[in-house]
């Protein structure tokens, strides 16, 4: 109401001025420069006449233009800049009318999970802050062409349009909003949770209206269980309850250490001797069975769930590999596989390395593996994470070497210490000339270097012994040894270290 009313007063104001300076200056002419009192006569109807056509003229451009801006304005959220909920609704129904038989629409609603509360915790600036930065990571998320409002305080929604006939992973698209707003959250400091509606058109609604409607039935579903994501259909709604629940064991298998861990042994290629192991996290669910690391360790990124693996994993390996006997010099180095989303936090790569540096008997043999394409995410930054790191003694390797863009910008820009050729070239070895000489240039590159190196994925014996010809230092794969527990592993390392 007070836009409005400003609004009048403004026009008001205006048309007194004009008027005003109107009737003062044009009177002052007639008198002026008009001698004839028939004249003046004349002038002064005509006056009145221009005065009439140009007022109105006046008017109706102040009154277009300030319509103009108060339907600007209530079309866009005063804290976020996205729409409101009319305009919302408009863009929707204008984009259902027009939509194409291969085409559907996916409409969201997000709502933070007690925002009130929220709002008396860290108080109204802070939240206002929050809900600013919320909307623009929102926007950012979005695919092409979606359409984003704020609904309410503490309520956003999001529609899109998408083609049936190309292939899209909807359960990962929505889940990337709760990943987004968790990022969000954590990096604001506030502990807090968002539930998903989600409704589909035609499916869910034949208008605008009940296609909302049903999202926000879904949404009031999730709310009751919080943290949730919920559609209107019950069989995404299934498969989203799922991954959710997939979530929460594995953070109780964290937390209960119901994880385990096994060992691949890496082999010195002139000896044939362990020289090291790999350390990799196992996961046998009680109802599922074993999960593959391929499925459960992208489910520890998306709900920051990694740096708890590492510190797991490192604290289980150091208990045992210390329990076997196999601290004392047998073992040169353990490597312990870091995610990419781990590694590119320096805050949580120092905090792993605290812990690792805590435990003294053990540190000093402890390498931490990240893969190549972790590193050239932003290769400055990982140059001052290895570097910042290797100062506390832990060393580095980059595991699938010659898979990324940049191999040999990496290889002269990164102070690593060891690095393991993928192997998808040492597989091709021994059939394809160009895979050979890769592998053979990387080794003499590595080795000139000063950086130890591995082959991994040896499957065969003409490999191995390709390997040694070629001056390799460092192997693993199944042919050599598949990953054991410490039991094996220590049977395994008497039988062939002198």
């Amino acid at each position: 109401m007070d836009k409005v009313v400003n609004s009048a007063v403004r026009i008001a104001f205006i048309y007194a001025v004009f008027s005003g300076l109107w009737i003062l200056f044009s009177d002052f002419a007639v008198e002026t420069f008009i001698d004839s009192a028939n004249l003046r006569a004349l002038a002064q109807t005509y006056k009145g006449l221009i005065f009439v056509f140009v007022t109105a003229m006046m008017l109706l451009l102040l009154v277009y233009r300030n319509n103009r801006a108060l339907e600007k304005t209530n079309d866009l959220d005063g804290l976020t800049g996205l729409y409101s909920i009319n305009m919302f609704i408009r863009s929707l129904d204008k984009s259902i009318r027009s939509l194409h038989s291969h085409e559907q629409i996916i409409l969201g609603y997000l709502d933070i999970d007690d925002f009130k509360a929220l709002n008396e915790t860290i108080g109204f600036d802070r939240a206002d802050m929050f809900l600013r930065e919320l909307a623009a990571d929102i926007s950012k998320a979005t695919l092409a062409g979606s359409v984003t409002a704020r609904l309410h305080a503490d309520q956003f929604a999001s529609f899109a349009l998408i083609n049936t006939d190309e292939a899209f992973d909807m359960d990962d698209h929505v889940l990337s909003f709760q990943r987004l707003f968790a990022k969000r959250a954590k990096h604001n400091g506030i502990n807090v949770t968002c539930c998903i509606g989600v409704a589909l058109y035609p499916t869910d609604g034949r208008n605008a209206k009940e296609l909302m409607v049903s999202a926000t039935e879904a949404l009031e579903i999730a709310k009751k269980q919080q943290n949730a994501i919920q559609y209107h259909d019950r069989v995404l709604t299934e498969k989203a309850m799922q991954r959710r629940q997939l979530v929460l064991d594995l953070r109780q298998a964290i937390e209960n250490e119901t994880l385990s861990v096994v060992y691949q042994p890496k082999y010195n290629l002139k000896t044939l001797a362990v020289s090291g192991v790999e350390v990799l996290v196992r996961w046998v669910h009680e109802k599922h069975g074993f999960v593959s690391p391929a499925d459960f360790i992208p489910l520890a990124e998306d709900n920051y769930l990694t740096s708890a693996i590492s510190k797991f994993v490192v604290g289980k390996a150091a208990k045992e590999l210390a329990g076997a006997g196999l601290l004392n010099g047998i073992l040169q180095h353990i490597s312990i596989n870091v995610s990419a989303t781990e590694f590119n936090n320096i805050d949580e790569m120092r905090v792993l390395a605290k812990f690792i540096k805590s435990l003294e008997y053990f540190a000093n043999y402890v390498r931490i593996e990240i893969t190549e394409t972790a590193t050239l995410t932003d290769m400055s930054q990982s140059v001052d994470i290895i570097s910042d790191l290797q100062q506390s003694g832990i060393t580095f390797s980059i595991d699938d070497f010659g898979t990324g863009y940049t191999s040999l910008t990496m290889l002269k820009d990164l102070t690593v210490d060891e690095i393991k050729i993928d192997r998808s070239f040492i597989s091709e070895i021994e059939h394809d000339e160009r895979s050979k000489t890769i592998v053979n240039a990387i080794i003499v590159m590595a080795k000139s270097f000063g950086v130890n190196i591995v082959a991994e994925g040896i499957e065969t014996e003409q490999q191995l012994s390709l390997l040694q010809n070629m001056g390799c230092e460092e192997a693993q794969g199944f042919y050599l040894a598949k990953p054991m527990p410490i039991e094996d592993l220590t049977r395994h390392i008497k039988q062939l270290n002198p």
